[in-house]
């Protein structure tokens, strides 16, 4: 009971004082979740505020197609794509094969096969309904009408299948010479940085993921990327613009705040960074390692008690989180309430006794109430797994 009012206390405060839900992000939201029930209701109110905008259409197809609600999933994308062509045509042939159309399927994915939304060819052939059209009469007639893929379009589909593969090496060969083709450059780039970040060379994806945006600054998803590794960096302005042009353009790129309410932390801009979170957790209320995050930004900016409650609200959530307790009890501690700090390190070591960084900072605690015996126990284990202050410790304190 006490979760279920938690979150219904964070959706009316956002709702009420942060300003009114967007229904479309809201529909989104229930997408990502799952519950497209609840998601058909707002992308239908998002669609009233805002008629005939492709992008709510579209995602209230996919919200019906994903009931299996066929018809309004029809309807939906066939009002999607009269607005932005081609852009629902792969669903609306799935469709059409739901409702054994198989000519209608084929006429929607000869149009993808011709539109700028194309999936590659192995995305056509593995999909569930569009599989099903191999056996009918008109399929292999739409294959032979022209050549769909280039070469350099199977190219590139080779290089991600070498990538899919583990063969990365020779994936960044075909996707360098794509490059140099000027062939889709700044997807190209983006694809050789992800395949250099999984070789673990994040200097080279850093270059090709700069590369990528350069070449195209509508790439949201390299743009996204090199947010992250501009977070890493230590360089969380540079990563401000690109997350601000992110969320402008893809708004409901949820894990977007998260990265831009760190980035606005570090910037000094707290409420900045907590308007974020709260907008975030307006949507997605269910997601204990967002409180977590706040309770995190609260603690560095020295706002002892709200974080607290962030780590409360998170752990209401989940119980069963180490890093929780060890947040709290950290917490707990600046606040100089040293007993509920020994006892959250405790629960924080119930559920990971092999950290010796909790161990170490228990024991400081138990110092701290006088339990020598007990803080010279912990000192000793946060040595064995790896906290060398800790022995210095034992050799002065603990002898």
């Amino acid at each position: 009971m006490r979760k279920w009012a938690l979150l219904a206390i964070v959706a009316t405060t956002v709702m009420n004082g942060f300003g009114q839900q967007d229904p479309y992000l809201a529909g989104r939201a229930c997408m990502v979740s799952g519950k497209f029930d609840s998601a058909v209701v707002h992308l239908n109110r998002a669609n009233e505020l805002n008629p005939g905008k492709a992008d709510i259409l579209y995602q209230l197809g996919i919200a019906q197609f994903s009931m299996n609600n066929i018809p309004a999933a029809r309807e939906a994308f066939y009002e999607a794509d009269k607005r932005r062509e081609g852009m629902a045509s792969l669903y609306l042939a799935k469709t059409e094969v739901r409702l054994n159309h198989p000519e209608l399927a084929l006429k929607y994915l000869r149009e993808h096969l011709s539109s700028r939304y194309r999936v590659t060819e192995k995305e056509i052939l593995l999909d569930e309904e569009l599989s099903s059209l191999q056996n009918s009469p008109g399929w292999q007639k739409l294959w032979n009408e022209e050549q769909w893929y280039s070469d350099e379009d199977m190219q590139y589909q080779e290089a991600l299948f070498l990538k899919e593969n583990g063969d990365a090496l020779e994936a960044i060969n075909l996707l360098n010479q794509l490059e140099k083709k000027g062939y889709n450059r700044s997807i190209v780039q983006g694809t050789i940085a992800n395949v250099y970040a999984g070789l673990g060379n994040d200097k080279a994806a850093r270059t090709a993921l700069k590369s990528a945006v350069k070449s195209d600054v509508r790439n949201l998803d390299a743009l996204y990327q090199l947010a992250l590794y501009q977070m890493e960096d230590g360089d969380p302005e540079e990563a401000l613009a690109g997350l601000n042009k992110v969320i402008r353009q893809q708004p409901d790129r949820f894990e977007a705040y998260l990265v831009r309410a760190s980035a606005k932390s570090q910037l000094d801009d707290l409420n900045g960074a907590l308007e974020d979170l709260e907008l975030y957790l307006s949507y997605l209320p269910e997601n204990e390692a967002v409180y977590y995050q706040m309770g995190l930004i609260q603690h560095s900016h020295r706002r002892f008690l709200d974080a607290i409650h962030a780590f409360n609200s998170a752990l209401e959530l989940n119980s069963g989180k180490a890093d929780y307790y060890f947040a709290r009890g950290i917490t707990y501690a600046a606040t100089g309430t040293t007993r509920y700090a020994e006892k959250d390190m405790s629960m924080a070591l119930d559920l990971d006794p092999l950290n010796g960084e909790i161990w170490f900072e228990k024991g400081k605690l138990d110092e701290q109430l006088g339990n020598t015996r007990s803080a010279c126990h912990c000192y000793q284990k946060a040595f064995q797994y790896g906290i060398f202050e800790a022995g210095e410790i034992l050799d002065t304190r603990c002898k």
